[in-house]
């Protein structure tokens, strides 16, 4: 394609924004807000699917409040919310149907979210009878696994932190943030194909940036299987690619050509012998695209053919889409925008257009 717009859903924020008032979350889910918060001006989405219906699924992040998560919604085409659930919800969600998580009829959404703990001591420390907790944290985040049907119902609820806990890898957690120890940022089904690192199709993979590691989960129990770590750091978007072979963003992990600072990477790593590969940049990047760089955000999607990845670099405002058997370049999208009809701009750069920071580019129907 030639980068048409095929189709586009009208943001209404201040129909949203109305959710907020709804009393069945605000007793369970109190935020902190900044004073003078706006939803129109501090609310933005992180992460989008689209149903089978053509409705929108929306997850939200709040700068000026605590917690950062800001809940997730079902958006129809005219651009009215026809559930919103603000509760916590955060980073990117992924629409599934597979048994292991299908609880009722439809697809059903996998969606990190949050629970808050505290006044709480968090920082764990190693005793001849098992971890101790200490050093206080005001409000901590716990995060968690949730499954949401279509109608925006909660149907399962798992405590990521505390599958962590209950596990050999429970060691990992003694030098963490004490306010936001894990700090997942996706979560994804295994293919049919999954096999050879002791998992099996159906299991859930978890990216936890703060940790610099994902884990496999049971497909049944939640129960946490596997923990991988390596040469990656605050990585995002850890998918399963094929058998033992999982693609990220590793945002903080890469170093360009001759060592002298950091890029981020389009990487596989195969959790059967732990070997990585980066597919991009490679020697045969185009220079100006070698040392893109974001030290947050940023995601990764797979085509439908299994040929090809998009990844989003946020802070660079860029996606580029490679092919993932050499890395080729096939297409760039840069986040360009027309503000000259902005007033807050001055009028020496209205007359520009405006690079702004990108959370993700997806393929049509990707969920």
């Amino acid at each position: 394609g030639r980068g048409e717009v095929r189709q586009a859903w009208p943001y209404r924020p201040d129909e949203l924004e109305k959710w907020l008032e709804n009393d069945e979350f605000t007793a369970d889910f109190p935020y902190e807000y900044t004073p003078g918060f706006s939803f129109i001006e501090y609310a933005y989405i992180v992460g989008v699917l689209k149903y089978p219906d053509g409705d929108l699924l929306a997850v939200f992040h709040f700068s000026h409040t605590h917690p950062y998560g800001g809940g997730v919604a079902r958006i129809d085409r005219s651009g009215k919310p026809v559930w919103y659930r603000p509760d916590y919800s955060h980073h990117r969600p992924h629409l599934t149907n597979r048994t292991a998580v299908q609880l009722t009829d439809g697809e059903v959404v996998l969606v990190p979210g949050h629970r808050l703990g505290g006044p709480v001591d968090t920082e764990l420390v190693p005793r001849r009878d098992g971890l101790r907790i200490r050093r206080p944290c005001p409000q901590w985040n716990h995060d968690l696994l949730n499954v949401i049907d279509p109608a925006g119902r909660l149907l399962r609820e798992t405590s990521v932190f505390d599958a962590i806990l209950q596990s050999p890898y429970a060691p990992l957690l003694l030098r963490v943030d004490p306010c936001n120890p894990t700090h997942v940022n996706s979560i994804h089904p295994l293919g049919d194909d999954a096999a050879g690192a002791g998992f099996e199709p159906g299991d859930l993979v978890v990216s936890m940036r703060n940790l610099h590691a994902f884990a496999i989960l049971d497909r049944d129990t939640h129960r946490l299987k596997r923990m991988v770590r390596g040469g990656f750091m605050m990585q995002h978007s850890v998918l399963h690619f094929e058998g033992s072979r999982f693609l990220m963003l590793d945002n903080r992990g890469g170093r360009n050509a001759d060592g002298t600072r950091e890029v981020s990477r389009l990487l596989m790593v195969d959790a059967a012998n732990g070997e990585e590969t980066t597919i991009f940049p490679n020697h045969r990047t185009p220079d100006h695209l070698r040392d893109l760089y974001t030290i947050q955000g940023g995601g990764v999607a797979i085509s439908p053919d299994r040929r090809r990845a998009l990844v989003t670099f946020t802070e660079e405002g860029k996606a580029v889409e490679v092919r993932i058997a050499d890395g080729a370049v096939l297409a760039v999208f840069h986040s360009l925008h027309d503000v000259s009809h902005l007033e807050e701009f001055p009028e020496e750069r209205a007359t520009r257009a405006f690079q702004s920071g990108l959370s993700e580019v997806r393929y049509g129907g990707d969920g």
